[in-house]
């Protein structure tokens, strides 16, 4: 059956070439790609939609793609996917052709462009970009494969300018959040936290809570959780305030069974060293 499938596939790119069987062209600016209607609906649940329930588009011999989002150049690659089974992307293209792909619904070329960005080395300006793309259009697998990546490396990453001037809130949240966070110690997450706050700190105090509160304050040095957060400026915050407090209690009286220990004083996956063990 594979051989049967590679040889229509074939066939169908052969016709394509010659101009045989051609029934509609799709154009984008200036260029236009000749198709066929079966294959794009075999391949593309968007024009499986637009030809299958008598949308305007469905009788028109050419098509014109009015969509931003999509360029000439990542038509080609994503229709030269569609009859061939490969795909050529590179560095400065895929994000192009994985977003053009992503709207026109062809999803074998959606999870080629993911596969190649995964494989990707990130920098944080790659990464919060790939997460970036991967938010707005939905890809859960993708942001999960990028974040387990970046998590990975945060004992390397975090020490960089860039984590620091490219990272946002929302993203910094998602990676403490983690249970496969790598890093020496919570007390190496915690001042890399506060770091990433007083960076930008006049505009960073408003996420300041969101950011701390992902933190395992529970297996930071209390000394530590004081110093930081024991100050005028960061106790006018009331979400603050509230997990110093409940630190504080913690520290005074551990428990494992307590919302506070199962929440913030869970060790992490990874293997770290110095945590505090509660007994």
């Amino acid at each position: 059956m594979v051989a049967h499938s590679e040889m229509l596939l074939s066939k169908c790119a052969q016709f394509r070439e010659q101009g045989e069987f051609i029934d509609v062209r799709l154009k984008v600016g200036e260029d236009e790609f000749a198709a066929h209607r079966i294959v794009l609906a075999a391949n593309s649940d968007y024009f499986h939609a637009m030809f299958a329930h008598g949308m305007k588009e469905s009788n028109q011999e050419v098509i014109e793609l009015k969509d931003e989002n999509i360029s000439a150049a990542a038509m080609k690659i994503v229709m030269d996917s569609i009859y061939s089974g490969e795909i050529n992307v590179n560095d400065e293209n895929v994000f192009e052709v994985l977003i053009a792909a992503d709207h026109l619904q062809v999803a074998s070329v959606v999870q080629e462009c993911c596969k190649y960005l995964t494989q990707l080395r990130f920098n944080m300006q790659k990464y919060c970009r790939v997460i970036m793309v991967a938010d707005q259009h939905s890809l859960k697998d993708l942001k999960e494969a990028a974040e387990s990546k970046i998590a990975s490396m945060y004992k390397e990453v975090c020490e960089k300018e860039e984590f620091f001037s490219d990272m946002n809130a929302n993203m910094l949240s998602a990676l403490l959040c983690r249970d496969d966070l790598c890093a020496p110690s919570e007390n190496f997450v915690f001042r890399s936290v506060m770091r990433w706050i007083k960076y930008r700190k006049e505009e960073r105090m408003d996420v300041a809570a969101k950011v701390i509160g992902a933190v395992r304050l529970g297996l930071v040095d209390i000394s530590d959780v004081i110093e930081e957060l024991d100050t005028e400026e960061m106790q006018v915050i009331p979400e603050i305030n509230m997990l110093l407090q409940r630190t504080l209690i913690h520290n005074h009286r551990p428990s494992r069974s307590s919302a506070f220990a199962v929440e913030k004083g869970k060790p992490r996956s990874t293997s770290m060293v110095g945590e505090k063990v509660i007994l």
